[in-house]
């Protein structure tokens, strides 16, 4: 084979340059800590290592939504909590009034009482978020409020679902179908199917984050409604911790103790309110589990994507070592071939 002196010269330039893009290479890896800094550093790696960061960044995602519907939660466990209290003074007086050593004048002070606390009780049933959203409106939660007061029976109040209203926002007419107050849900989790259920019952991919105000706020049972002091409109009111309580105030203005009726609605009120505070509390456990587990995911498949992608120090400086001293050898090599021409022997 016929050798030029040209073909040694491109051939020792390009070793030369081999070497030299090897070194770089080396560097960027050590000074970076990966070692696939690009798509063509390794191919399938880069894609495996897109599909864990996805994947990563997902739970990211759920871990923030668990956290907004843990303050969700709370902010819905507050207001029960409240209202528990607020229900049990109630219940008290409802026990103290029907002592008959209470007069008709002392019964007509202690409704101002409960007007006080019908008036929290409210406030708490029609509670807001930060964002200005009703809590126990359901899906409704820019509605004006989730309890309005009852046009068929006035000084009553009725959910939001059971009522329409017109243009200018204004409740008119009873509405039999609750179907569009139901909940709001947020994902926490992956999900095996993607298919939103009703409710949160064995999906623990989604958590409830707001509650139907008729479900949370009902007398089990319907109660005892309608009682003797619904006097003022033709209908009946709805079975709910207002109307108790508004019973409870109009037989105190009449002079009357509060019936057992009064009282044992109050107590259905109380547990009931207890059971969907005890149902938050095992959603917040809930997040916190998927918490849990997307973070033991995650950490898994960090390491995937470390093995993947990070560089090895101890192995990077040996692979930097020997490709500088390839380059070092190169170079000595193109130095004593240049030197090799038939013209040096002809002088």
């Amino acid at each position: 084979m016929r050798i030029s002196t040209n073909m040694f010269h491109s051939q020792g330039i390009s070793s030369i340059q081999t070497h030299q893009k090897s070194v770089l290479d080396t560097q960027l890896q050590l000074s970076t800590g990966k070692r696939v800094n690009g798509p063509g550093d390794d191919p399938v790696a880069t894609s495996q290592i897109h599909a864990l960061k996805r994947t990563m960044n997902t739970i990211d995602q759920y871990a923030r939504n668990g956290e907004y519907a843990k303050s969700q939660l709370v902010l819905e466990e507050t207001a029960i909590t409240d209202t528990i209290g607020s229900l049990q003074r109630a219940r008290e007086l409802a026990i103290q009034m029907s002592n008959g050593t209470y007069t008709a004048a002392d019964r007509e002070a202690t409704a101002a009482e409960v007007d006080q606390i019908i008036q929290q009780v409210r406030n708490m049933m029609n509670y807001r978020n930060s964002e200005g959203e009703l809590i126990f409106a359901g899906s409704s939660v820019n509605a004006l409020q989730a309890f309005v007061e009852d046009v068929n029976n006035p000084g009553y109040y009725a959910y939001i679902g059971g009522v329409n209203s017109d243009s200018s926002g204004a409740e008119t007419t009873p509405q039999d179908s609750l179907a569009n107050y139901g909940s709001r849900f947020v994902q926490i989790g992956f999900d095996d199917d993607n298919l939103l259920a009703p409710d949160d019952a064995g999906d623990p991919s989604r958590v409830r984050i707001t509650d139907n105000g008729n479900r949370v706020f009902s007398i089990p049972g319907g109660g005892t409604l309608p009682y003797t002091y619904n006097t003022t409109g033709g209908g009946t009111p709805e079975a709910n911790v207002l109307n108790v309580l508004v019973e409870f105030k109009n037989a105190l203005l009449a002079g009357n103790p509060p019936s057992d009726e009064v009282i044992g609605d109050m107590d259905s009120a109380l547990t009931n309110l207890s059971q969907i505070r005890a149902e938050i509390g095992g959603r917040q456990n809930r997040i916190q589990s998927q918490y849990d587990a997307g973070e033991s995911f995650k950490l898994a498949l960090e390491e995937r994507r470390m093995t993947l992608e990070d560089m090895d120090l101890v192995s990077g400086v040996t692979e930097l070592t020997k490709s500088q001293n390839a380059l070092q050898m190169a170079q000595q090599v193109f130095s004593k071939v240049q030197g090799m021409s038939l013209f040096n022997y002809l002088r």
